[in-house]
Formats: C-alpha cells, sequence, structure tokens
C-alpha cells in the first residue's frame, strides 16, 4: 500500500519541461519579484528565473547586447552594468547561484585607463580572460589576478582610429571591429586583424558602417552598412581566405540579414521584406533557409544570439517595438527556434520588458545565451515600473 500511495503521490506532482508549441501564451499578472539573488517561477513557461539585480544596484542595470557574452567560457563569471558601473559576479552553474560581486576592472589599465565594457568579450579558451579595448589598445584582463596583458596597440597600424564594437572568432585568434575617429568619435571605417601574424586582413576606409562581426571560425567577416532600401547592397560577406566578396541586397533574391549574430560559418539574420528569420552558411551567403515566417505580424522586434556551441537551435527575443497588428505568438518572449527549417522551438520566459512605452534602447531585452546553452541573460523594466533590472532565466530541459 505504501508503494502504491508514494507512486501515486510522485505521479500527481507537476512536471516542468520545455514548452515547444506555437500557442498565444498570454502574459498574466506580474510576479512579485523577489530580492537579487533570489529567484522565482515564469508563470507561464514554469521557468526557474533570477533576479540579479535590485534597488541596491540603482535604477538601471543592463546586460550589453545578444552577441556579446555575459557568461564566460564555463558559467563561473558573467558581467552586466548597474547604475555605479559595470560589475563582475562569481556563479555557480550547478547550483544556480550567485556568489560574489565586485567592480569589474577592479583595476585600470597600465595606462591608467578603464576599458569600454560594452563590447569586452570573454575569451574563448581561457575562462578567465576579458578581451577589452581602450583607445586603440587591446587588452586581455584577468578577472582573478586583476592584470592585463597587451594583445595590440593600433596606434601605429591605424593611427587615429580605435576599435569599437568588437568580435572574436572562438579561438581568440582573429578580431573584426569597425575603426572610430579617436577625437571626433566617428566611424571611418572597419578592419579584421589575426592575432598570430600581427596582420590586417582587411582594412577598408567606409563611413556609413552600421557594424561588422567576425563568425566563429574566424574565416568570413559580416559588414553591414547603415543603406536601406529595395535594390540596394548593404551587407557584404568578406571571406578573408580566399579574399573574395559577396554583395547581398537589402531585398529579393538575397534579402540580407538585418538583426543578427553568426555562428561557425553560418548566420542567422532577420529578412525585413518578408519578416522571416533566414539560415544561411556564409559560403554561400545568396543561399538561405527561412526558419521562421512571422507573417503579418509586424509588431515584433528581435535579437538574436548564436553564442551557444549547439548551433542546432538560436536564441530569440522578441520585444513589442510599435502598435501594428500582432498575432500574439512569441508575443515579448524569450525562446529558442531551430536553425535546420523544422520550426522546433523551446520556450523559454516573457522578460515583461515594455519598450514601447519607453523606447528606450536598453530596455529592450538583448538577450545572450550561455556557451553551454543552459541559461539566458537579460534585461527588463518590468511592465515599464521606472527601473531596470536583469534576469538569468535557467533553460528547460
Amino acid at each position: 500500500m505504501i508503494k502504491i500511495f508514494l507512486a501515486a503521490l510522485v505521479l500527481s506532482l507537476p512536471v516542468f519541461g520545455a514548452v515547444t508549441d506555437t500557442d498565444v501564451r498570454t502574459l498574466p499578472e506580474a510576479t512579485v519579484l523577489p530580492a537579487a539573488g533570489k529567484t522565482y517561477i515564469d508563470p507561464v513557461f514554469k521557468t526557474l528565473i533570477m533576479r540579479v539585480t535590485d534597488e541596491f544596484d540603482g535604477k538601471a542595470s543592463q546586460n550589453a547586447y545578444s552577441y556579446w557574452p555575459s557568461f564566460n567560457k564555463d558559467c563561473s563569471y558573467f558581467h552586466i552594468m548597474t547604475s555605479f558601473g559595470p560589475n563582475l559576479y562569481s556563479f555557480d552553474p550547478a547550483g544556480f547561484k550567485l556568489l560574489s560581486k565586485e567592480k569589474l576592472f577592479a583595476a585600470k589599465t597600465p595606462n591608467g585607463k578603464v576599458p569600454n565594457w560594452e563590447d569586452s568579450i570573454w575569451s574563448g579558451k581561457d575562462p578567465d580572460s576579458l578581451i577589452c579595448c581602450e583607445g586603440p589598445r587591446l587588452w586581455n584582463y584577468n578577472v582573478k589576478t586583476k592584470s592585463y596583458t597587451l594583445l595590440k596597440d593600433f596606434s601605429e597600424m591605424l593611427p587615429g582610429d580605435r576599435p569599437w564594437q568588437l568580435s572574436r572568432s572562438i579561438d581568440d585568434e582573429v578580431f573584426g571591429f569597425t575603426r572610430k575617429d579617436l577625437v571626433k568619435n566617428s566611424i571611418n571605417g572597419y578592419a579584421a586583424w589575426k592575432r598570430s601574424t600581427d596582420k590586417l586582413l582587411v582594412n577598408k576606409n567606409e563611413t556609413e558602417i552600421d557594424e561588422v562581426q567576425i563568425d566563429k571560425s574566424g574565416r568570413y567577416l559580416v559588414v553591414k552598412s547603415d543603406k536601406q532600401g529595395r535594390g540596394v547592397i548593404n551587407v557584404h560577406v568578406i571571406d578573408l581566405q580566399s579574399g573574395t566578396v559577396s554583395d547581398l541586397l537589402d531585398d529579393g533574391p538575397d534579402f540580407s540579414p538585418g538583426h543578427s549574430d553568426s555562428g561557425m560559418g553560418c548566420l542567422v539574420g532577420d529578412d525585413n521584406y518578408l519578416n522571416r528569420f533566414l539560415f544561411r552558411k556564409l559560403a554561400s551567403p545568396h543561399l538561405f533557409t527561412a526558419i521562421r515566417a512571422r507573417k503579418d505580424d509586424w509588431s515584433q522586434g528581435a535579437h538574436l544570439s548564436f553564442l551557444a556551441d549547439d548551433e542546432s537551435m538560436i536564441l530569440v527575443s522578441n520585444f513589442t517595438a510599435n502598435n501594428l497588428l500582432c498575432s500574439g505568438i512569441f508575443k515579448d518572449e524569450i525562446f529558442l527556434l531551430a536553425t535546420d527549417g523544422s520550426g522546433r522551438v523551446k520556450r523559454i520566459c516573457h522578460h515583461r520588458s515594455d519598450y514601447l512605452k519607453t523606447k528606450e534602447y536598453w530596455d529592450s531585452p538583448r538577450a545572450n545565451i550561455s556557451r553551454d546553452g543552459k541559461f539566458v541573460i537579460y534585461t527588463s523594466n518590468w511592465d515599464a515600473s521606472g527601473r531596470r533590472d536583469v534576469f538569468i532565466a535557467k533553460v528547460p530541459d
């Protein structure tokens, strides 16, 4: 009788697994938020979520962006920005706990300066190393020893410029960046630099640049201009090995990527004309697979994160960007989307950030995913509450 009772009890307990349907999931009343470091359960998707910041961190905390990793290689650290400056957190991924919090750049560079936080990138190989820019210099900052190692001073190679919007290959070998004027702060062009040979693989003067990004392999540089319109070439894919350049049209037949992120020799981007997410191999960038069509729902903006080692799915963080007709599907949600065109999804949470009300860039969630694919970090203003906090969601199995 005891065995039967225990079996019945186990069967009656709620089992929380990944939600994989595409039904409309209405946003419920807000959960009362716990203090920083404490967790709650997303009421719709049953995802475990930790609040990272609260009133003791000021009113304006945020993670950087969807393609800049907040977590280091093994999830033992992550960094974010608070009202009082960038913070470094020690994290226990197994126990889903915050262990400590401290100022990120506890020491200044040997020049007496503080590196730029936003595009600081964790090393792809060393979990203790953060690669960051300060003026024309590229540094490796060890978060344990609080020491800097100079990777490159571009003062002679790129006189008058500084690297900005940094990206790197997964082996820390190739770096891509836009070039900003040290005095005027205007964009002068873009470049890709190879560490082992100390050579520029590409260096071009171009002022109408939105961003550039090296893929994880270090072979391809994706260059986006700030031009748009039918018949306009606004994306170039440069093969740094062969030197070939593929020009992509904003509209058909290429439907060049808008918001996007690059994986290992591949890319997923937003099609701004037919309202789809497109997957393409960078070796043949004119060809693509539509992995999700949003049809007539133009209400949702989205950021994409391809940072996980497993590239079978990409992280999408939707946010309501306007007052156009909304289908309600994936509205203000963070979810994983299969890259094979099957349409498979794994829904994670509602981020509850009301970007439409504030129109504040930092109020968009800009979620990014950890290397092991187990954690998602994002920003939320919690229904336009007047403050902004950072949260971590534990990706459901």
